[in-house]
């Protein structure tokens, strides 16, 4: 580090100018940033449950629908209906709505003279005004099942249904909606449902966390800083890879066109918490004892005696986050942890140039050792070695019996991926949704595709057999298929209600009918598919996985010649997703604790040793995932992240320790010395440490997403348990064991500063 050092000193002017300039760069960037809050887009394009859906909404004009809810005393009065006719003619012609769906031109099947009649169940220009009239429609329309997805049981609730063309942006489209229907100034009650408005509210939320929390992180860290250094210098220098770390992470998913997501929203904040920790070991340093005045020469020294442990440190963690771009399957958790690496290794970069610059121009002053205070610490020190000391196989043994016991819990982790539960129960999203499941069963749109010969009678009776199953299946509610249309023109000619029983009576029906808007949403140009829509009730992720595998169960017993069957939608992707955070979870866990494995080994010169130093985030990552099974706290998109960021940061202690253990060994203390001197001295840092991080990410705590909320409080929890298994575990390991490894490192003759 010493050449370093000297470079950073000799160009220190040009340095602060060049990373000074970066950020005016990054920062004019930042303006371009944008949010994702598309669960879909968040697996892999060739994702098979992705490419279905694409394929689907390509085919039949989209396969997400957004609901405008219009409620009333009683939807049938003649002003009510003006405003359902008025308004789907308005949203017919918003840019990127293929389809527009409600009672004011939905398909009315009529028996006539000439044996059929289709036509619109409501026209503009005859909306019955007579009481009489308007009963005699509202019992028309609700003895009608095709009407029973656009109009309650109750009449009082009725649904414009907008479905969204494949490939366009949802948010712009549904934020368009809302501008339409709000310009309108209908009196009756509207509110919103169904996937493109549920991500309107979670990308509003996302950007309400980015502004909300990443100030209120800076205040937590700022005066964590005051109270540490009690004046200004320690507490700006700090600061500054905090904030340049950021703004250049931002700048550059802006400049490479990278969204914020769910997960990344919480970049700012993870940096604000992880990144302080650097600059403040090398102001630390610098107020400390050095018996140097000129402050490049003491700016030099403090770089070259804290630069390695620092660099170390901030390896593990970035490899932390590495992992979960070798490790995830999940497009944004890759996105995620390519960012937040970049983002530590700017604080790093900057911490060792910029900080170290800074202080060249500053007049070092006499700093106080305080003896006293480090008297206090190796009493305390005393206390806590003496007590380990005589408790040490109490202490291993509790340990294993944590491991145990949080081994059971780890069997009770559910998961969760189902986005309305990242709103809070309190939020319009959840109390509409809530509506539409008591008045419609849901809006999670659900498809099963049929690809067979649609004029068949067998291949109809097979989809209606199909609808059955799913009507019954619970939880699966509004079945729509053309074999509902077809039995209802059926009906009407006074054939009865069911499926025509010759090929030619279907074809001439299908004649009837094909020029009409439901046909083409339902049944693919070449009649050789068709699709069965549906709504799911936004249930719990488990219950959700059972109607998939339920559904996947039952289509493979029926798939055969005539027709082949494959589930589409929301709850398909769910499980993919589901699928993925699992994946996930397991690989970027096993490539992070083998990066810190070979990291710690490499350190410490030993394979045992590294098995040492894994220890405290091994115990932590059973504690924690036991706690979550215990305590009910699901396995989702932010959860998922625990394991690895936990060892990236919690290996931290580990390395201090270590560091600061062998250099005690190597100035002749005894295992016994060295611990106390550990501490005393290292402990404290650790402790204080643990503290700054876990306040930091306490601030996630009031994310107004759940998920984050989740994992705010998580990390908090991991962060003392690393730092508590550091300081008592390892200990009590090391005085039982007296492993070799440290007798090797007395004999080492490098000598090596370390922060302490």
């Amino acid at each position: 580090m010493q050449n370093f050092s000297e470079l950073v000193i000799k160009f220190r002017v040009v340095l602060i100018s060049l990373f000074f300039l970066l950020t005016f760069i990054f920062i004019y960037s930042m303006r371009n940033l944008r949010v994702n809050p598309d669960l879909v887009s968040y697996l892999p394009e060739s994702d098979e449950a992705v490419k279905l859906s694409r394929e689907i909404g390509n085919k039949y004009g989209g396969n997400l629908t957004a609901v405008v809810v219009i409620e009333s005393d009683d939807v049938f009065k003649p002003e009510v209906l003006r405003e359902i006719y008025a308004l789907t003619e308005s949203l017919k012609y918003v840019d990127g709505v293929s389809y527009v769906t409600s009672l004011a031109n939905i398909i009315d099947i009529r028996g006539s003279e000439e044996g059929i009649e289709i036509g619109r169940l409501i026209d503009a220009s005859s909306i019955p005004r007579a009481r009489e009239e308007l009963e005699s429609l509202k019992r028309y329309v609700l003895s009608k099942d095709i009407y029973k997805n656009i109009i309650s049981r109750d009449a009082r609730v009725a649904l414009i249904l907008c479905k969204l063309m494949d490939g366009v942006d949802k948010i712009k489209v549904a934020r368009e909606i809302k501008k339409v229907v709000e310009s309108s100034n209908i009196s009756s009650r509207v509110y919103y449902g169904g996937l493109p408005f549920q991500m309107i509210d979670m990308n509003d939320l996302i950007l309400s966390d980015l502004n909300i929390l990443t100030p209120l992180v800076a205040i937590v860290v700022i005066v964590i800083l005051f109270l540490s250094f009690k004046n200004l210098i320690g507490v700006v220098l700090p600061f500054i890879p905090v904030a340049l770390s950021t703004i250049w992470t931002l700048g550059l998913m802006a400049i490479l066109n990278i969204p914020l997501t769910i997960i990344s929203n919480s970049i700012p904040v993870i940096l604000t918490a992880v990144g302080s920790a650097y600059g403040i070991h090398v102001v630390n340093k610098f107020r400390e004892d050095i018996p140097v005045v000129d402050p490049k020469e003491k700016s030099k020294l403090t770089l070259s005696r804290v630069g390695v442990a620092i660099i170390l440190a901030g390896l593990t963690t970035i490899v932390g986050f590495l992992s979960f771009i070798f490790g995830s399957y999940l497009v944004m958790i890759k996105e995620f942890g390519i960012f937040t690496s970049l983002g530590v290794l700017f604080a790093l970069i900057i911490s060792i140039t910029v900080i170290p610059a800074i202080l060249s121009f500053l007049n070092p002053k006499k700093t106080d050792r305080r003896v006293a205070k480090v008297k206090r610490g190796y009493k305390w020190a005393s206390y806590i070695l003496n007590f380990i000391s005589r408790l040490k196989y109490l202490v291993i043994s509790l340990n294993l019996i944590i491991i145990a016991l949080s081994s059971l819990g780890i069997f009770k982790i559910s998961r969760e991926v189902n986005i309305l539960d990242y709103f809070k129960p309190e939020t319009q999203i959840r109390k509409t949704e809530e509506m539409l499941r008591k008045n419609f069963g849901g809006s999670l749109p659900l498809y099963v595709v049929v690809k067979g010969d649609i004029q068949d009678p067998m291949v109809l009776q097979k989809m209606k057999e199909i609808e059955n199953f799913l009507e019954n299946f619970g939880d699966i509610h509004n079945s729509l298929s053309i074999v509902d249309v077809l039995e209802e023109m059926n009906y009407v000619m006074g054939e009865g209600r069911k499926i025509p029983d010759t090929r030619e009576k279907v074809a001439n029906l299908i004649f009837l009918i094909e020029g009409e808007e439901i046909f083409s949403q339902l049944v693919s140009p070449e009649k050789d598919e068709a699709i069965i829509q549906a709504n799911v009730t936004y249930v719990s992720s488990k219950r959700i996985f059972e109607i998939v595998n339920g559904l996947e169960e039952y289509f493979s017993k029926i798939n055969g010649f005539s027709v082949s069957v494959k589930q589409t939608g929301m709850p398909l992707i769910y499980k993919h997703l589901d699928d993925a955070i699992i994946k996930s979870q397991i690989q970027s866990l096993i490539l992070a604790l083998i990066f810190v494995f070979v990291i710690m080994s490499l350190q410490l010169g030993s394979v045992v040793g590294g098995m040492f130093g894994v220890l405290p985030v091994f115990l932590t990552i059973f504690v924690v995932y036991g706690f979550m099974g215990y305590a009910g706290i699901p396995l989702d998109i932010a959860t998922v992240l625990i394991a690895s960021v936990s060892i990236g940061m919690g290996i931290d202690y580990s390395i201090h320790f270590f560091n600061r253990l062998r250099y005690e060994l190597m100035e002749g203390a005894s295992v016994e010395q060295g611990l106390l001197k550990v501490l005393g001295t290292t402990g404290v840092a650790i402790l204080i440490n643990a503290l700054s991080v876990s306040l930091g990410f306490l601030v996630l705590v009031f994310s107004s997403v759940i998920p984050l909320q989740r994992f705010g409080a998580m990390i908090l929890l991991t962060m003392f348990l690393s730092a508590g298994a550091t300081l008592v575990l390892l200990p009590a390991i090391i005085l039982t064991f007296k492993p070799k490894f440290l007798v090797k490192l007395v004999k080492l003759k490098s000598k090596v500063e370390v922060v302490g």
